[in-house]
């Protein structure tokens, strides 16, 4: 995957605009295809799915808006959504990239929230009408602006022949045809310049798109007759829809929360093995190296551990899914857990690698600052970080309802017993402080509790993460990160811990000392752990990286 990734064909250099760098991602995406084979055999081989979205993310960033529409989200859906035949003539065209997918949910109006999306499907002459009936039901914005062949799988009400309306479907349609013009009863307008990512965005509507009935994706859940009558094939089926229309999605948000993390562990490979390198004069007579400097090593080491701690929480994550029904309620929250606890962590490490790589982080040769594009790109791709994890929270907060917080009592931080005991005390006190507000229907209680929930995501999934960790405690890598990451946790937590009496004033200082000294512990074990992410300095050609700086940069010029 990285040789194939990183074809000077396609490297980036300073003459071209954004217009010849989406051209580009296109040109790859469809070499890319070539040597992957099939894209529904990509899109449905997990592993391979994740690791596409991975050394994309780090080493071909523009390919990221694409890859997510046309494998997983377009291929994806059609693999699983509907009958071979009916798959078959848009499969084939997505298989071999003839043709590039996409799929339209978010639109002005409902943004990510799309169970309230107002794009229509009406059941007319054995098929369907897909209109955009009011400009805030345009949808905004898939990445469709460059004139290529598409196949687009979109959502839109399903009103039946009786004029009911049924909720949300899919529907899969020629977006644009051969030549790359779009089908008729379709507008695109590509949207203005992005400064974070190459991505050719755009707002489309439709106007009497005409599309044949085995278009429609229902998931072996119901039935449309000859009259365009619906019939779900139970009770549980009409429950499953929904979720089973976007499962695709599912599978989206933990591919990219993943992708975001493999460029965190790619920003601190690089900032760090600069860090060690690169000289600092403080006196006339004393010079010492970044990685020595305070505000350097503690950022980025509580960094590295709360990467290493998701990495292995997000692999736990992946794993499960593999064997999951996606549209289980449990498989769908534990994978807005992780989006939520991984991309935002995974933005601040990247942000700070940034940072403390000054005037060198600026540049895309050294592919930090591009790794922040893509944590944005994302973040927002897949639906707002905080609005899945209040979601989650929330369905949480029923679900451990009954859970008894222990009693409140002082736990000693340097016990390594007790701290899982704080990580659980936080957990469940959050959960009990809940209910009130989950007791009522109200708009004020629903907006009440949304910072508890956001809290009870965090606290939860950083308690898995550690459980998680202890698992491996016989390795003194994962060891070192597991006490970097938990009293870090403690330490950002310990006004929450003091005014619930868990800890005392004693304690919250004795935390400080023991993170200080668990930092140094974790610092010797930074060259291992950097070894275990897999990367390469050569493949990825960051001049920081080399001894010879400046000759580094001055090959780079040349070339």
């Amino acid at each position: 995957m990285q040789q194939l990734l990183i074809d000077p064909d396609y490297a980036i250099t300073v003459h071209q605009g954004q217009a010849q760098r989406r051209e580009n991602a296109y040109a790859q995406l469809r070499d890319l295809v070539k040597e992957l084979g099939k894209a529904s055999d990509v899109a449905t081989n997990l592993p391979q799915l994740f690791a596409l979205f991975d050394w994309s993310a780090v080493l071909a960033t523009d390919l990221i808006p694409l890859i997510s529409g046309h494998f997983n989200l377009a291929s994806g859906s059609l693999s699983t959504l509907t009958d071979s035949d009916s798959a078959a003539p848009y499969l084939h065209d997505l298989d071999d990239a003839t043709a590039i997918g996409v799929m339209l949910l978010t639109e002005y109006g409902c943004g990510s929230n799309i169970g309230f999306m107002q794009t229509t499907a009406t059941w007319e002459d054995g098929g369907f009408v897909i209109n955009t009936p009011n400009p805030r039901a345009r949808k905004f914005m898939p990445s469709v602006g460059i004139p290529v062949s598409r196949v687009c799988v979109v959502g839109a009400r399903f009103i039946d022949s009786a004029g009911v309306d049924q909720g949300v479907h899919l529907f899969t349609a020629r977006l644009r045809v051969a030549d790359g013009t779009a089908a008729p009863g379709v507008t695109i307008t590509q949207l203005d310049r992005q400064p974070l990512v190459i991505m050719d965005n755009s707002v489309i509507s439709f106007d009497n798109l005409r599309v044949d009935r085995s278009a429609w994706l229902g998931g072996n859940l119901a039935t449309i007759d000859d009259n365009g009558a619906l019939t779900w094939n139970d009770e549980d089926s009409q429950r499953r829809s929904f979720a089973s229309a976007i499962s695709q999605l599912t599978v989206g948000r933990l591919a990219l929360a993943s992708c975001l993390n493999a460029t965190a562990r790619a920003s601190l490979y690089i900032a760090l093995r600069y860090a060690a390198k690169r000289g600092v004069p403080l006196t006339p007579t004393a010079t010492t190296v970044m990685a020595d400097i305070p505000h350097v090593r503690n950022t980025l080491l509580t960094d590295l551990a709360g990467t290493v701690a998701r990495t292995i929480f997000g692999n736990a994550v992946k794993t499960s899914l593999a064997n999951s029904d996606l549209t289980d309620r449990d498989t769908v929250v534990s994978v807005m857990l992780a989006k939520h606890f991984i991309q935002l962590h995974a933005l601040d490490t990247v942000t700070h690698c940034r940072i403390k790589m000054g005037a060198q982080g600026m540049f895309s040769a050294n592919r930090v600052a591009d790794y922040i594009g893509v944590c944005h790109a994302a973040i927002t791709g897949e639906g707002d970080c905080h609005v899945l994890g209040s979601v989650a929270g929330r369905v949480l907060a029923r679900h451990l309802a009954g859970k008894v917080p222990p009693q409140t009592g002082l736990h000693d931080p340097a016990v390594t017993t007790d701290r899982l005991g704080l990580f659980t005390a936080r957990t469940l006190t959050i959960v009990q402080e809940a209910q009130r507000h989950l007791e009522s229907g109200e708009l004020a209680d629903r907006l009440a509790v949304i910072p508890e929930a956001l809290e009870l995501a965090e606290a939860y999934s950083a308690e898995e993460a550690l459980q998680l960790l202890h698992r491996y405690e016989h390795l003194p890598e994962i060891a070192a990160v597991r006490d970097v990451f938990a009293l870090h946790y403690l330490d950002q937590n310990a006004a929450w811990y003091l005014t619930r009496g868990y800890l005392d004033v004693a304690a919250v200082e004795g935390i400080k000392q023991q993170l200080r000294d668990a930092i140094d512990t974790l610092a010797d074990n930074v060259p291992a752990l950097l070894d275990s992410f897999g990367f390469d300095d050569e493949i990825l050609g960051a001049p920081v990286l080399f001894d010879d700086l400046p000759g580094a940069w001055e090959s780079r010029i040349n070339s």
